[in-house]
């Protein structure tokens, strides 16, 4: 009995943890260039004391967080200058709020009024030499597909290159999202001069709306299946207990 009931309140709460999920991802869903989170579960025993002896009746049911890394999201042609979209493998590397290096797939850059090239989430974006700064007082801007960026003082007069976007290439196994979204690796990587971004475009969430809900109405009936379990559980303890008093 003691092992049904352990069953159900930890599939209980690894459902709950899967509907948080889950509706993370529908959060997401216009956000560009996201990735799906996806629960996946792993058992492993409980070890209660330091002698590191596990309980047999003690199967913990872990919930682990994986990523949809190597589905990409559908393109979407805007035509606008500061927006890029990361083709194949590449990531875009950006500053995070502790100063660390971080990537992502977001490609909505705008300028900030002190002239940072910034996502369309406010994390500076990285270049041959830190995050990108911009000098003021151009009449263009523009961004090669390598990632080059370069200004004009004058319609008449030709490009020149200022800075150019940190573009890496990751193993997709290597990379970790963090609390706020972005990945990371155990060490920041090299710029790939190998990889290239397609201009005009944006890569929206890879988050399927319609599969999401689904998976959200299959965990909510899961759960539900799960407190009737704990409810059997409950009914055949109470009528054991009832046979041992009428036995007495």
């Amino acid at each position: 009995m003691d092992r049904l009931i352990y069953t159900g309140l930890t599939a209980m709460q690894r459902q709950r943890e899967a509907q948080a999920m889950t509706a993370h991802n529908l959060a997401n869903i216009a956000t560009p260039g996201f990735r799906r989170e996806m629960a996946a579960v792993e058992r492993g025993h409980l070890v209660p004391d330091a002698t590191g002896a596990a309980v047999a009746t003690r199967i913990q049911a872990g919930a682990e967080s994986r990523h949809d890394l190597m589905r990409a999201g559908r393109m979407e042609m805007t035509g606008r200058g500061l927006d890029i979209m990361m083709d194949g493998g590449a990531w875009l590397a950006v500053e995070d709020r502790a100063g660390a290096e971080a990537l992502t797939r977001r490609g909505d850059l705008r300028i900030t009024a002190d002239g940072r090239l910034v996502t369309g989430s406010g994390e500076p974006v990285l270049g041959n030499d830190g995050p990108i700064r911009l000098a003021g007082g151009f009449a263009d801007l523009r961004i090669g597909p390598d990632g080059r960026i370069e200004t004009r003082a004058e319609p008449q007069l030709p490009f020149v290159e200022v800075d150019r976007l940190k573009l890496v290439s990751p193993a997709p196994q290597s990379l970790r999202r963090g609390v706020d979204g972005l990945f990371r690796t155990e060490q920041p990587l090299a710029a790939d001069p190998l990889a290239s971004v397609t201009v005009g475009a944006l890569e929206l969430s890879n988050v399927e709306s319609a599969a999401a809900l689904v998976e959200l109405v299959e965990q909510s009936r899961a759960f539900e299946i799960q407190t009737k379990l704990l409810q059997a559980a409950r009914d055949m303890d109470e009528r054991s207990a009832g046979l041992m008093r009428v036995e007495g």
